[in-house]
């Protein structure tokens, strides 16, 4: 199916308007290396608000009968450093319901960059062997569907970053957890770029060649054992193109044309 028949995921902020590639000469990501630092994110001047904020999506869940895990997200803190062609990743953590709350709190106020929480996702743009980039489909509790790329939080809870190799591992156990994509199948891996997101997240972008078809992965993602997607989504490439002429500007996805640019030939 064409991309223009399936949504993008939307966040509309207030905050930010557009997502954008922050780092694009990328080496590989073990070039990269890692300091563990304390966070230099200060919101005292919000704290009364993220409190109720959080106050309210817990009393939300909770009438809901949804668990809410408030995990601890890595949390970069070198942007500026990166964009000046620093190799060193600078990661703090920043707690889920800090990063949550300033989501919802960007709605309604004009936030500064230095109240952005910077949260670090990983994610892949993953192309089988007879050459289609894959994506996961979501459904959300309106039984609507979008889809995203393959991938998910950098979070110390479920994997302890001490190199950049950890950061890679991570989508490996992402793609491995949502679309049942395991080593095997992983020719080549290797990093695309570095994204600021419109949702004041980072984007870890590698790129993903399987030995497999995209029949095959169809099969193997029916005997997946997680059921966070609930399908996948082939493109080819001239579809992909179209990503970023969706009227939808809020979603990183309208970047991925620029990231496929990057994609390791055949």
């Amino acid at each position: 199916m064409g991309a223009q028949q399936w949504s993008f995921h939307q966040f509309k902020v207030g905050t930010m308007n557009k997502s954008k590639i922050i780092v694009d000469d990328c080496s590989d990501i073990e070039d990269f290396e890692v300091v563990i630092s304390s966070s230099e994110l200060n919101l005292t001047p919000y704290e009364n608000n993220l409190n109720n904020i959080w106050d309210e999506v817990l009393e939300e869940s909770k009438n809901s009968g949804v668990e809410v895990w408030d995990g601890l997200y890595y949390r970069l803190e070198n942007i500026a450093e990166l964009k000046s062609g620093s190799m060193q990743l600078r990661l703090s953590t920043v707690r889920y319901s800090t990063v949550r709350s300033l989501m919802k709190l960007s709605r309604t106020h004009d936030l500064d960059d230095k109240y952005f929480p910077y949260h670090i996702n990983t994610g892949a743009l993953i192309s089988t062997k007879d050459d289609f980039f894959v994506f996961g489909e979501k459904t959300n509790s309106n039984d609507d569907k979008f889809i995203d790329l393959i991938g998910g939080g950098l979070q110390k809870d479920e994997l302890a970053v001490h190199t950049a190799i950890d950061i890679r591992d991570n989508i490996l156990k992402e793609a491995f957890e949502e679309a049942n994509i395991t080593q095997e199948f992983v020719e080549l891996i290797n990093l695309n770029s570095i994204v600021l997101t419109n949702t004041m997240s980072i984007f870890i972008i590698f790129n993903i060649k399987l030995n497999i078809n995209r029949e095959q992965l169809a099969i193997e993602f029916d005997n997946r054992t997680d059921e966070e997607l609930s399908g996948l989504r082939f493109f080819d490439k001239n579809e992909i193109n179209q990503f970023s002429s969706n009227k939808n500007v809020y979603s990183y996805l309208t970047i991925v044309p620029d990231l496929i640019a990057k994609f390791p030939a055949n």
